[in-house]
């Protein structure tokens, strides 16, 4: 019994030796960063500090370009999982999505990430979803006034975007290998790209820049215009074989690692209603909220007003706390597609009042 526990004892010192001499050294020599002051940490500290497969040196870089302690930057990339909150929400074709959301010290991370090293990285003019002073209007008018449309999506975009791919973008960013490790293991949740988090939009419209050049010169030889909203393609032109562009689409797609969702494949004839990420271009002369969303909206505009917000949100069975001002922008968003509509801005005006009266 005597031997075990001196066996036991004599494990834990080497451990403990292992972990101080394998503790963050580097730069500033057994000092961290708080708040841009330097701290000489415990000797607590220094034996219980996670071990990372990242070198001190690219750990000490990447603190101090992204403002955190060394030691909790260690500690995030040791335990990732517990640093998101994942939860599901219903989608519009059915079926849910998973959201993982950072918790607050990992998302001003991600913030600092987006904002100095992504936000600068050039991206293709088709790509139009995830970039600042862009909208789905910028996606649908290119379309507007062509016979044909052609739709196909991408199959769990942020999803099929893996760690090792988003390492390549860092080091095609300019950063070394070992800081590009670091960077792409704090953008990533089990080995891919989590939806929820804000580096993600802009790391795969980034991911997708060679597939855009791809469709965008195929759209071109073929005499066709193409955009992409996120994992959402559109073709459009005055004449193609619809198999044929298909099938030309997909071997294009796959050739950069992404996978095209053939039962979401939407083919517009000439006379077909044209929808092209929520708005119409059918009439060939302007962008217009499709009638059946404007029927929708309307019906609930109505009741709220004759109701009360309270007693329509019960009779509908819904408890968002934001319904309102989803509602609200949603018809601020059919305000800037059709700003000559009156019902939309007087309608505003009118929630505005529920919203701040009170009247429920």
């Amino acid at each position: 019994m005597d031997i075990l526990i001196y066996f036991a004892i004599a494990i834990i010192i080497i451990w403990a030796i292992f972990k101080l001499l394998n503790y963050d050294n580097s730069a500033e020599k057994d000092k961290t960063r708080i708040n841009n002051k330097p701290q000489s940490p415990g000797l607590w500290q220094r034996i219980t500090a996670p071990h990372v497969p990242y070198d001190n040196q690219s750990l000490s870089w990447c603190s101090k370009l992204l403002a955190v302690d060394v030691v909790e930057l260690k500690k995030i990339l040791a335990y990732r999982d517990i640093h998101y909150k994942s939860f599901r929400i219903g989608k519009r074709s059915g079926g849910y999505r998973t959201i993982s959301a950072p918790n607050e010290q990992l998302l001003n991370i991600q913030k600092t990430i987006y904002n100095r090293i992504l936000l600068p990285v050039g991206l293709h003019p088709a790509a139009t979803g995830f970039r600042k002073d862009t909208s789905i209007k910028d996606n649908a008018k290119p379309h507007l006034g062509k016979r044909l449309v052609l739709k196909m999506d991408i199959v769990d975009f942020f999803g099929s975007i893996h760690e090792y791919r988003v390492r390549k973008i860092f080091q095609a960013i300019g950063y070394p290998v070992n800081v590009s490790d670091v960077l792409a293991a704090l953008c990533c949740l089990r080995q891919r790209l989590p939806q929820g988090a804000p580096t993600s939009p802009a790391l795969s419209n980034i991911a997708a820049l060679e597939m855009d050049k791809k469709l965008a010169a195929l759209a071109t030889k073929y005499n066709l215009t193409y955009s992409r909203y996120a994992d959402d393609m559109t073709f459009s032109g005055d004449e193609f074989e619809k198999d044929k562009l298909i099938k030309i689409v997909t071997k294009a797609v796959q050739s950069e690692n992404f996978a095209v969702k053939r039962s979401k494949t939407r083919y517009m004839g000439e006379k077909q209603r044209k929808i092209v990420t929520g708005i119409s271009i059918s009439s060939g002369e302007k962008m217009t909220i499709p009638k059946s969303k404007k029927r929708q909206v309307r019906q609930q505009v109505h009741y709220i007003l004759t109701r009360g917000l309270d007693a329509h949100q019960r009779h509908i069975g819904n408890n968002d706390p934001a319904y309102l001002k989803r509602l609200v922008g949603y018809l601020n968003f059919w305000l800037s597609v059709e700003p000559e509509n009156r019902y939309v801005r007087n309608s505003i005006k009118a929630l505005a009042k529920i919203k701040t009266v009170g009247i429920v």
